[in-house]
């Protein structure tokens, strides 16, 4: 014969029917005794304890709430805040050169990428310079002998 493992569960359940006529007979005395001294509900540390734990809870549910409570509602009609930007790259193959604009995340960082002209890991990061001599041209910024990037094409350095 195959033997059946005890139901545990069942075990417990008898044990707390068993119990609860213990715990009601401690429970009316304990009544009994807070309604001649009323001072023992709070010497009791299971109401104490179980008051400082609400307590808490109540404290930083507040605490964490403030933040809403302080930010002032979004406009009506305002979308979600951006996760994309659009990047101006340029093509460094000297005989493609050409500029165009991507889409990638915020913080985006890896380039060379892909130029659609020429097919070449060769398209970086451009800037604008907006010097006399270039009028407005999208360059790719090289390093100046300063700390800072400068325009290939006339040498002015970049704010």
């Amino acid at each position: 014969m195959a033997h059946e493992k005890p139901n545990r569960l069942s075990e417990w359940i008898l044990i707390v029917r068993a119990q609860v006529p213990v715990w009601r007979a401690h429970l009316v005395k304990w009544f009994e005794a807070v309604r001649e001294e009323p001072r023992l509900i709070w010497e009791t540390p299971a109401v104490r304890f179980s008051t400082y734990g609400l307590a808490a809870i109540i404290f930083f549910s507040i605490i964490t709430s403030i933040p809403n409570w302080v930010a002032s509602p979004m406009p009506e009609g305002a979308s979600e805040p951006a996760t994309t930007a659009d990047f101006h790259v340029v093509c460094s193959n000297p005989d493609c050169g050409y500029h165009f604009v991507v889409d990638r995340e915020l913080g985006f960082d890896d380039f060379p990428v892909l130029c659609p002209r020429c097919e070449q890991q060769t398209a970086h990061k451009a800037r604008r310079c907006m010097s006399a001599k270039c009028r407005g041209r999208w360059v790719i910024p090289q390093q100046s002998q300063g700390d800072g990037l400068c325009c290939p094409v006339c040498g002015e350095p970049f704010e």
